[in-house]
């Protein structure tokens, strides 16, 4: 039961139902002169290049081998200079008694409108970066590294929500970089704020946003062994938000027969992923956030592993943006798990770029 419950068949639909709840809470804030959502000509999306795949469409992609590119309407500016701005524990940004979602950490809820705003400390200049999700790898790499890595001079310290302080990989990434980061441990008045803002809308990545990326990350990616292959599997992984289930120990055998390597992600650190760089000419992953340490390689043909209860098109896009153009989707909770290996058969067997 309890396995259920954390399963993305279940998990995706409350996740829903807790969205509309919070939408409820934003309306009755906003209605009170509370809180400030962004607008409507602010969030404003227009389509742009298509990205094509091979293989299965999944059932929230359409009908078509392709997903088009959502760019912003109204470009943002790359930093928004506020002034005494109220930074809470939990990535919410308050000026003048309000709550601004442009300058928050993480979409409000009611625990941000809500929660306690009295400074409880002090800071002259701090970074504060505008996202909308941090319970993930994925969200942390996509929503705060991404637009940090925008700037070329940060000048003051990185002021972030108070959980992501617990995180093995902020702390890692922490360490690795010439920045300094603090976390808020109670309200801090920010007396001058510089907001990274989104650019980005979140899963469309673009390659200036890789290459930024790149260049903070001193990820110098180099030419991959011929008729290499890489698969990163989820067996014995333990999801941040939701559960699904792959074939893995399968593919994991399939990928080894033909002289492959299997790098199981629940175990792997980034040293790992930085040695895999030499066997990823093909890379094939199980949907998850690990496969953002395609950021250290250069492959030539990824295949992702979905399934029709979690899918989102992140993934195609950031691989698009570091040059990959031979891509494919396996749906593997479709048919049993022979005819799953055929289709990584069949991937694999294609003539790159075909």
């Amino acid at each position: 039961m309890k396995d259920f419950f954390a399963h993305a068949r279940f998990k995706v639909p409350a996740a829903g139902a807790r969205n509309a709840l919070s939408s409820l809470w934003r309306g009755l804030f906003a209605a009170a002169g509370r809180y400030v959502p962004l607008s409507g000509a602010e969030s404003s999306c227009e389509p742009g290049d298509a990205v094509a795949f091979h293989g299965d469409i999944p059932v929230k992609a359409g009908a078509h081998h392709h997903q088009r590119r959502l760019l912003f309407v109204e470009p943002r500016p790359l930093v928004e200079e506020v002034n005494e701005l109220v930074f809470t524990p939990n990535g919410a940004s308050w000026v003048d008694g309000r709550l601004y979602e442009r300058y928050s950490a993480c979409r409000p809820g009611l625990r941000m409108l809500a929660g306690p705003v009295k400074p409880a400390r002090e800071l002259a200049e701090a970074y504060i970066l505008q996202a909308e999700h941090s319970e993930t790898f994925g969200d942390w790499f996509s929503e705060y590294l991404a637009p940090l890595a925008r700037i070329d001079n940060i000048r003051a310290p990185v002021l972030l929500p108070k959980d992501l302080g617990t995180r093995a990989y902020v702390k890692r990434d922490a360490a690795r970089f010439d920045i300094e980061f603090q976390f808020a441990e109670e309200p801090v008045l920010v007396h001058k704020a510089f907001v990274a803002r989104q650019r980005r809308v979140i899963r469309y990545w673009r390659e200036e946003d890789v290459h930024s990326l790149r260049r903070l990350l001193k990820a110098s990616p180099p030419t991959p062994r011929p008729g290499s292959v890489l698969y990163l599997s989820r067996h014995g992984e333990v999801s941040e938000i939701a559960e699904r289930s792959y074939p893995s120990e399968a593919i994991e055998d399939l990928v080894k027969a033909r002289g492959g390597r299997v790098l199981r992600t629940a175990k792997a650190a980034l040293e790992d992923y930085l040695t895999a760089a030499h066997d990823a000419e093909t890379i094939l992953y199980d949907h998850g956030s690990a496969a953002y340490n395609m950021v250290y390689w250069n492959p030539r043909r990824a295949i992702e592993f979905v399934s029709d209860d979690w899918w989102v098109n992140a993934f195609l896009f950031f691989a698009d943006s570091i040059g990959v153009k031979d891509y494919t989707i396996i749906c593997s909770d479709r048919g049993d798990v022979n005819d799953v290996l055929k289709r990584v058969e069949c991937a694999l067997d294609r003539p790159l770029g075909g």
